[in-house]
């Protein structure tokens, strides 16, 4: 099921029943409300009336001295009752005058149908403080009570139900049909909202995690709002970024890994071959008696292996730089570059060159994988007096180590021959060989190096010239 049909499975009750309940409400409260205005208006008529009518004729007999005089105080009654009779366009109520003392109803007849003094008795005879309602004849009234003293009157004012009934009806259905309106609209409404903010995102959404699982990777998802959506989507395209660099890599990778393969074959088959031809040659020399040159082939034999040899251990060096899956553990810096000093102590006596070590460490503890270090400082020392300069009187090589707080920094030295200009982009590239006549090599050095800087999420840089080269590298310590 889509969420479109959902959102209107769930929302046609609402605007179905929403209606009808509204109503039902909204005529109850409006019931009490009219019920209470109708008293307050009706309390209001009959106060007026008091006053206007009644207090007011016998303020005029008291003015002119003559409310003892009873005929005087009858015409004015008479008036009054006179005035009872006579129906009001304002006024949908009517007025009802118990004189107590002559024990009589006064009130319009024509208003008060098949009503007598006895129906009238019996009625206000059994009213109950607090209740404002009277029924005369079935029919029930809204009533107000006042007293008049003077004359010994009570005077009620009467207002029907059945008026307030059909202005509630009226006032229900208008209620009924507004609130029916309101609904649909807010229906509508709050459709037009789900499509923009919940159905629209959710359908680009969807569509761009499709393109995603079939690795269409171009386009960006832009969605403003709602902010969840908006986070959404900013991490769907992080993803998407993510899978962008990743597959650049994947494709690097796959690039580097035919080079490597091609490389690496055939500078195995390359002393391989060389071997083979020397035993050959050492054969015939050994047949022919030429000891001297059978021995002189052997050597070459040896050479031959052992530049094979270092290639195997530069290829499985450069392959376990992705594989290193233990745990980093703590070691000494100190402790790790004397090694690597004792264990090529004789190459450097040998070559005639000058070691020198500098460590500038507080702490010479470092957590993290040895290999790497060792890698990196063993191919940097080596490259430094592989490729001196024999035209130099004093060959040097130096090593600095600084910490400069979580910031450890190891810089290389040499004042050897230099890289040239134009393979300097090429650096870091398996397999480059920059001065082949100077020393052997794979060509991989530096590219060990590299690989393990950058799993480390360190830096390195460069600087060369014929005065020699200068490397520094830089890595985050644990």
């Amino acid at each position: 099921m889509k969420l479109r049909d959902l959102l209107l499975i769930t929302s046609f009750p609402l605007v179905v029943i929403g209606p009808i309940l509204v109503g039902v409400i909204a005529y109850q409260f409006v019931k009490e409300s009219t019920y209470d205005k109708l008293q307050l208006v009706n309390d209001i008529h009959t106060k007026d009336f008091v006053e206007l009518h009644v207090k007011a004729r016998h303020e005029v007999l008291l003015r002119n001295k003559m409310d003892q005089l009873s005929n005087y105080v009858a015409a004015y009654q008479d008036e009054i009752i006179a005035e009872i009779n006579i129906e009001s366009n304002v006024y949908k109520g009517s007025f009802i005058i118990f004189d107590k003392e002559n024990d009589a109803y006064l009130y319009n007849k024509n208003y008060f149908i098949h009503i007598d003094d006895k129906d009238l008795e019996s009625s206000f005879s059994g009213l109950n403080a607090g209740l404002n309602l009277i029924k005369l004849n079935g029919e029930r009234y809204i009533y107000s009570q006042y007293s008049f003293s003077p004359w010994n009157w009570h005077i009620y004012g009467l207002y029907p139900l059945e008026e307030a009934s059909e202005l509630l009806k009226e006032v229900a259905f208008a209620v009924f049909m507004v609130c029916g309106f309101i609904l649909v609209l807010m229906f509508f409404v709050t459709s037009l909202l789900y499509r923009s903010f919940v159905i629209k995102p959710l359908s680009e959404i969807n569509q761009f995690s499709e393109r995603l699982s079939i690795l269409e990777l171009e386009g960006k998802l832009r969605i403003k709002y709602p902010t969840e959506f908006r986070v959404l989507s900013k991490h769907l395209d992080i993803m998407r970024l993510k899978l962008t660099e990743n597959i650049g890599r994947i494709e690097k990778a796959n690039e580097e890994l035919s080079q490597f393969s091609y490389r690496t074959s055939h500078d195995l088959k390359s002393p391989l071959t060389s071997s083979k031809k020397l035993t050959e040659f050492i054969l015939l020399d050994i047949e022919s008696g030429d000891i001297e040159e059978a021995k002189s082939n052997v050597l070459r034999v040896q050479s031959q292996v052992t530049k094979l040899e270092s290639l195997v251990d530069d290829v499985l060096s450069l392959t376990k730089i992705d594989l290193l899956n233990d745990e980093e553990a703590e070691f000494d810096i100190k402790e790790l570059v004397a090694e690597i000093t004792d264990k090529r102590r004789t190459f450097f006596d040998e070559d005639g060159s000058t070691f020198l070590v500098n460590i500038d460490v507080v702490n010479p503890i470092i957590r993290g994988h040895k290999i790497r270090y060792q890698q990196i400082i063993e191919n940097l020392v080596s490259n430094g007096f592989k490729y001196k300069d024999k035209h130099k009187e004093k060959p040097f090589v130096k090593l600095s180590i600084v910490c400069d707080g979580e910031l450890l920094t190891i810089n290389v030295e040499d004042n050897g021959v230099g890289i040239p200009k134009q393979y300097h982009d090429d650096l870091y590239q398996m397999f480059k060989r920059f001065h082949p006549n100077l020393a052997s090599g794979s060509g991989l050095g530096l590219a060990i190096v590299k690989k393990h800087v950058e799993k480390m999420q360190g830096s390195i840089s460069f600087d060369t010239s014929t005065e020699g080269s200068y490397f520094c590298i830089e890595i985050k310590r644990k």
